[in-house]
């Protein structure tokens, strides 16, 4: 009987030590998986703001873009204007070349006419920029400001 006795303590001792790993596997299992389930959490939050951000810079990528291609073209434009003047410097209006000097001393009525009439074209675009409005109905020979005026307002 002693021997049964020993054979059922010895099986209940291997019992008690399954049960007792079993719960210690249990509730170190449920540790980690609350801690992987606040990890998730975490990973998730994350992921959810670098997706706006990456968003906001696509944004902001199209938006750069859309300016760098206005500013190209603003930029052509003013280079063709300047071109132009650098051409009516070049030659003058009548199609000679203009060596002001020279051009005073041959015409100095010619000469002051055409500084006074460039004159007049800033200071009147000064005017409408300022926001005044156009008082000046000829056209004009050297600066065409209402064009320029009114593509940066389409714009």
């Amino acid at each position: 009987m002693f021997a049964r006795i020993k054979v059922y303590l010895i099986m209940f001792a291997a019992f008690a030590a399954f049960a007792g790993v079993f719960y210690w596997y249990y509730q170190d299992t449920q540790k980690a998986l609350q801690q992987y389930a606040r990890n998730q959490a975490s990973l998730e939050s994350a992921l959810s703001s670098q997706k706006s951000a990456t968003d906001a810079l696509q944004r902001d990528i199209t938006v750069m873009n859309t300016t760098l291609s206005t500013l190209n073209d603003d930029f052509t434009q003013s280079r063709q204007r300047v071109k132009t003047l650098e051409a009516i410097l070049a030659n003058g209006t009548d199609g000679r070349g203009l060596d002001v000097g020279e051009r005073a001393v041959e015409d100095p009525q010619y000469i002051q006419k055409e500084i006074n009439t460039g004159t007049e074209e800033v200071f009147n675009c000064f005017e409408i920029l300022s926001g005044q409005e156009n008082t000046n109905e000829t056209d004009s020979k050297y600066i065409n400001c209402l064009n320029a005026i009114d593509n940066n307002r389409m714009q």
